[in-house]
């Protein structure tokens, strides 16, 4: 976790504990999540996953086999997604020229690009996604949306998480 901020360890921490459950007894409690909790810590975060990949985030980095996530695995999953999500940032800004006009993206040009990388997505989906960062509602996610969209989708965390 070495890559985190204070401020992103205490944010993850935050999280983690506003959604976790706590099993064992006496002196043996854990506070853990399961699939369910990481589906709404990861759709908070504006990221769509199946139950499968779900699961599949949780065996990658469950190190006891009981199909939940302990602090540190969530920690440590956590690390590898911002990670991850910082490296192709550029990348997707480069996107607006290769799959939009350079200064849009459509729903049919999202569409395409995703299902190039091989993701599976249905056009609910997407339609979902354009909504969440099309800010002024032109069918169209420009690069300030997209922006704005990254810049408050932590916020976004922390609102959702309120409600529960």
């Amino acid at each position: 976790m070495e890559t985190l901020t204070n401020d992103q360890r205490s944010e993850m921490e935050d999280i983690f504990n506003k959604v976790a459950i706590t099993t064992g007894t006496g002196d043996e409690n854990v506070k853990v999540i399961s699939a369910k909790e990481l589906g709404f810590i990861l759709r908070s975060m504006g990221v769509f996953s199946s139950e499968s990949e779900i699961r599949d985030m949780i065996s990658e980095v469950d190190t006891t086999g009981s199909g939940t996530m302990a602090y540190e695995e969530f920690a440590n999953l956590m690390c590898r997604s911002i990670r991850a999500e910082a490296e192709p940032f550029e990348e997707i800004t480069d996107a607006f020229d290769e799959i939009g006009d350079g200064m849009y993206v459509t729903k049919e040009n999202l569409l395409d690009a995703i299902r190039s990388i091989g993701q599976e997505i249905t056009e609910e989906e997407v339609a979902e996604m354009l909504s969440e960062a099309d800010v002024d509602n032109n069918g169209k996610i420009s690069r300030e949306d997209f922006k704005y969209l990254m810049e408050t989708r932590h916020k976004n965390i922390e609102k959702n998480l309120k409600k529960e």
